[in-house]
């Protein structure tokens, strides 16, 4: 399961970088103009919008790639993630696609949901192997 989270958080970063390129071309084109530095938001009370709409879109994709590999860091130690991390993924995925239903919140559900279910396996596996056997 965790394999599976791993690969569509990896993809789903990697489109969430196609897609910022070609949605925010011009804003990114005119960070990029600006010389970088301090070009997202030079003056808070005269505010890019769109220059700050790139930056945090863009912004999402490493972390949604981290995930990612976290989730292939502990499919290759044996481990699981933890509970909380698939429940704060699905409660961002779910607020996300209330605010904003038509987006790529939507593609976050089925990893945290197979984040959870391995969390709830590896409980599972754990309390049936601590139990004392039964006597004959």
């Amino acid at each position: 399961m965790l394999k599976v989270s791993g690969y569509w958080l990896i993809t789903t970063s990697i489109i969430h970088v196609l897609v910022g390129f070609l949605v925010f071309r011009e804003p990114l084109a005119e960070i990029a103009l600006n010389g970088w530095f301090n070009t997202v938001a030079p003056d808070p009370f005269n505010p890019y919008f769109d220059r700050e709409d790139a930056f945090w879109f863009m912004t999402t994709a490493p972390f949604i790639f981290i995930i990612g590999q976290l989730c292939f860091w502990a499919k290759s130690r044996q481990i699981t993630l933890p509970a909380f991390l698939g429940w704060t993924i699905l409660a961002t995925a779910t607020v996300g696609c209330f605010l904003e239903p038509i987006s790529g919140f939507w593609l976050l559900i089925p990893p945290s949901l197979l984040i959870l279910a391995a969390s709830r396996q590896a409980k599972i596996q754990s309390t049936e192997s601590t139990q004392p056997s039964e006597l004959l």
